[in-house]
């Protein structure tokens, strides 16, 4: 079972290069710890616009209809990323390396972390992860047939509540703590190893069956829970 989450395959092939590459740049000092934490913290709006392309790319490719479900979710979930980021900002402004005056400046807040130094080491790394996943996956095995856009719209919350739930706790470590690398590391590898389940989770394969084999019940059957397990984990 390990080996089938941990073993490097062609699908979990762009996750290995950011994260090895991430700690790289963070060996080198080429990054710093909390840098680490901002661009994890960008990734949820990154997650979102690439959503949004799979919801396009249901309706131009598939059997979907309805650009106004794109639009909905942009707006829902753009409100959902600005009152996110409004206490992410509260917490951040802790920390001495940079503070965000306001936290209900959503627009210079974010300027100030893209206009970082050493953002533009680490950024592409996690752009370079999605645009992966989403060829070789999303495209590669035509998930635009097996999933209407209403799936798709709902498919990114439960990986971003995880994500920001593990970066959120990080932050207190990373700007409170004196060991700040530290929990930088151990962030990128809690990443990696959430990232790794969750690719290991896809259609056919031996996670996949273990899994919903436990939560299944006589409300949710295996093959229902199958389907959801493959689009929650996209």
């Amino acid at each position: 079972m390990l080996k089938n989450i941990f073993y490097p395959t062609s699908q979990n092939v762009f996750i290995w290069l950011s994260t090895v590459y991430l700690l790289f740049l963070l060996y080198l000092g080429k990054i710093n710890p909390l840098t680490v934490l901002f661009v994890y913290f960008l990734e949820t709006i990154i997650i979102g616009i690439f959503n949004a392309v799979k919801m396009l790319c249901t309706i131009q490719l598939g059997n979907s209809k309805g650009y106004g479900t794109i639009i909905f979710f942009l707006f829902h979930y753009g409100f959902f990323i600005a009152i996110q980021s409004i206490f992410a900002f509260a917490i951040f402004s802790i920390g001495d390396t940079v503070v965000f005056k306001e936290p209900f400046d959503l627009i210079h807040n974010y300027g100030i972390i893209l206009n970082l130094q050493d953002i533009k080491y680490a950024l592409p790394a996690i752009i370079f992860t999605h645009l992966g996943k989403f060829f070789t996956d999303f495209i590669g095995h035509q998930k635009y047939l097996k999933f209407d856009i209403q799936e798709i719209m709902f498919s990114p919350y439960v990986r971003i509540f995880i994500q920001q739930f593990v970066v959120i706790l990080s932050s207190f470590f990373i700007i409170i703590s004196e060991s700040g690398i530290f929990a930088a590391i151990l962030l990128i590898l809690f990443r990696f190893f959430i990232d790794l389940v969750m690719e290991a989770i896809k259609e056919n394969s031996e996670v996949l069956d273990f899994v919903s084999e436990k939560l299944s019940n006589d409300k949710a059957p295996k093959e229902t829970i199958k389907k959801q397990l493959i689009n929650f984990t996209e």
